[in-house]
């Protein structure tokens, strides 16, 4: 306690002196000219100052000291040595080679770590929860910008696996396809590629003046494909242009006018033509399409971070202090803090009908002054809910 005092950042020159010699010797010179005539008085009341040196230290630290509760930057080296030191040690016996240089590799990480996850980490009590702090993880004291999502740093983009779990998202029939207006019909045993998506529109392959709605990139597209005026039985098959062809049919045809409705997957990204279609027998083709797949888009959440701040009572033992967060909003995280003299038993979400609705800081005080403390809650909640 001593030695943080008398390094921290907010006193300079001789301010930066220790705080306890100073009060010491105040009560040296007030005991020296009391010992002669009140010997026992001046005994007793030296032994109340020396005892009460500690908490009227602790009383003004609010004003003297820094405020923010977080350890000063002068100590990140000393707190990464504590972690490296303290754990070393377990990461070898545990991981055996593997561990080998741990220390070494760690050294980033204290050098850029949060200095109040780093203090959190240096004093956790197992290994889990060492890294979890570290890291910024639940139960560490983190700090974060009041505002939406985008300041806290939450921009997922995307979820599932690249062409397995898609969202299908339907359109209206619009045609993409017609080689009855261009292109000609196709010979029989050929093939011929084409586009599923233009920054403009079909026209170029006989289809809508506009481009159907249809984002770039999907995975595959629901459409009704026709065949007309074939002249004999045959079929057509619709697969993507960087794959072989299948064996297998989207549609058989046997007279002027057939139709079947297929999903056709497509090639995908950067292809010249997304999708190729092979016919059996000479017949023009009619493609409408009426729906398409792709990976869905994580929506970002929304969130905020809730603060309350004030001063514990005096004399009043443990206390506690809520923090709700807005209706309908959920805490993902928060933290307690205060200036030196604070102590923090116990920092968790408040759990309402079994939902983390706010944080609850568990907090215990000086003795000869009301101390200062503040509490967050990151809040956050899925866009519509």
């Amino acid at each position: 306690m001593r030695q943080r005092l008398a390094r921290s950042p907010s006193m300079e020159g001789d301010e930066a002196m220790d705080v306890f010699p100073r009060l010491d010797a105040l009560v040296l010179v007030y005991a020296s000219k009391r010992a002669i005539p009140m010997m026992i008085k001046g005994k007793i009341l030296l032994g109340l100052l020396i005892v009460g040196t500690p908490a009227i230290a602790l009383g003004v630290n609010w004003a003297v000291f820094n405020d923010s509760g977080l350890a000063p930057e002068t100590m990140r080296a000393e707190l990464g040595n504590t972690i490296a030191a303290r754990w070393t040690p377990y990461v070898e016996k545990t991981y055996g080679a593997a561990a080998s240089g741990w220390a070494k590799r760690m050294e980033g990480t204290f050098k850029t770590a949060d200095i109040a996850n780093l203090e959190r980490a240096a004093s956790a009590e197992d290994f889990q929860s060492m890294t979890q702090a570290l890291l910024g993880g639940a139960g560490s004291v983190e700090t974060a910008a009041v505002g939406k999502s985008a300041a806290l740093g939450v921009t997922p983009t995307a979820f599932g696996s690249p062409g397995t779990d898609l969202v299908y998202t339907p359109l209206t029939p619009c045609r993409i396809i017609d080689t009855r207006i261009v292109g000609g019909p196709l010979a029989a045993d050929s093939t011929r590629g084409y586009n599923s998506f233009t920054a403009t529109d079909f026209a170029s392959q006989g289809g809508d003046a506009t481009n159907c709605g249809l984002p770039a990139n999907v995975s595959a597209i629901t459409v009704k494909i026709a065949s007309v005026n074939a002249q004999q039985l045959g079929y057509f098959t619709a697969y993507p242009s960087n794959e072989p062809r299948p064996v297998a049919a989207s549609l058989n045809y046997n007279g002027p006018v057939a139709s079947n409705e297929s999903h056709v997957k497509l090639c995908r990204p950067g292809c010249d033509k997304q999708f190729s279609v092979y016919t059996q027998r000479q017949s023009d083709l009619v493609v409408d399409v009426t729906g398409y797949f792709k990976e869905p888009t994580a929506t970002a959440l929304d969130c905020s971070v809730a603060q309350q701040s004030g001063f514990l009572d005096l004399l009043g033992g443990l206390q506690t202090r809520t923090l709700n967060c807005t209706t309908g909003y959920t805490a993902t995280s928060g933290s307690c803090s205060g200036p030196l003299g604070l102590t923090v038993s116990g920092s968790e979400p408040l759990v309402v009908d079994g939902q983390p609705k706010g944080w609850k800081c568990d907090l215990v005080g000086s003795l000869l002054s009301g101390i200062a403390y503040k509490a967050t809650a990151t809040c956050c909640r899925v866009p519509g809910s």
